[in-house]
């Protein structure tokens, strides 16, 4: 496991009692939620063989595994910590120096304990982005079919703050996906559009710019509902004049919607037009 005793795990949960002989510590507490924790964290980030030698990890990888870790399983606790099961039914935890949160605190805390846990994701998006061969696992394949990662500078002004960043990260991939395609059928083409959504995969990728400027765009669609087909344009215009650097866009189909054949009107043509 990523985390592995209650010392390590308060290092990540602060303001928690210190366990007295006899009850259960935190840890012990909280392991089957870890234990589902752990498995998000294997299924949508890390794989798992990365998952298995938590050692090899960087620092900044592996502190963000278990900030993600500590903060989600603790999470999905908090509703049942303060609550114990008697032969009449289920009773608060309370003594005359400790008294009950109320409801808004504890959703509160549950929000912050979320926030933590998706500022955690984003670090190992960066982080797990820069490692070699990442983008060619199912879980950088994924993340690598959208010009969106889950990352605070990608959704400015799509997420609402007031929800969960994780959810709203979901929600504008699902908007953007059917758009990334328009652009990418009538405009970038979808060869070009694969390597722009690759670039933050690639170090010193030329294509992370023009992806930028995409994805802006995109943005300003979801908001509006409209796509600004005169910003496609003039970004198909500084594509044409570096056919150098985007050699995917001019060997496309794509590119023959802003080359056509011409016709030429000649007396040996099958019709012709006075």
């Amino acid at each position: 496991m990523i985390i592995l005793n209650d010392e390590d795990l308060r290092r990540f949960i602060p303001n928690v009692l210190i366990t007295v002989d006899g009850e259960d510590t935190l840890y012990e507490k909280i392991e089957p939620n870890m234990v589902i924790a752990e498995a998000s964290l294997c299924n949508i980030f890390l794989g798992p063989d990365r998952m298995a030698q938590p050692m090899q990890m960087t620092d900044t990888l592996r502190n963000a595994a278990s900030v993600y870790v500590a903060n989600e399983a603790f999470r999905m606790a908090v509703p049942s910590l303060d609550l114990v099961l008697t032969p009449n039914g289920f009773g608060i935890v309370n003594n005359q120096n400790v008294v009950p949160a109320s409801k808004e605190r504890i959703e509160r805390l549950l929000f912050s304990l979320a926030r933590m846990r998706d500022k955690a994701a984003s670090t190992m998006v960066i982080e797990l982005a820069s490692i070699e061969g990442y983008a060619d696992t199912p879980q950088g394949k994924e993340f690598a079919s959208s010009l969106f990662l889950p990352l605070e500078t990608h959704l400015a002004g799509l997420a609402d703050p007031e929800k969960q960043f994780w959810n709203e990260y979901l929600r504008i991939r699902n908007l953007a996906a059917p758009i990334e395609n328009e652009v990418a059928d009538e405009f970038v083409s979808p060869e070009l559009m694969e390597r722009l959504r690759l670039a933050p995969f690639e170090k010193g990728s030329e294509y992370a710019l023009l992806g930028g400027r995409v994805r802006r765009i995109i943005a300003r669609a979801i908001e509006s509902g409209k796509l600004d087909n005169r910003a496609l344009t003039d970004v198909v215009n500084f594509i044409r004049s570096n056919p150098d650097k985007y050699p995917e866009w001019h060997s496309s189909k794509t590119a023959e919607l802003f080359d056509p054949p011409v016709f030429y009107n000649e007396k040996e043509s099958s019709g012709f037009w006075f």
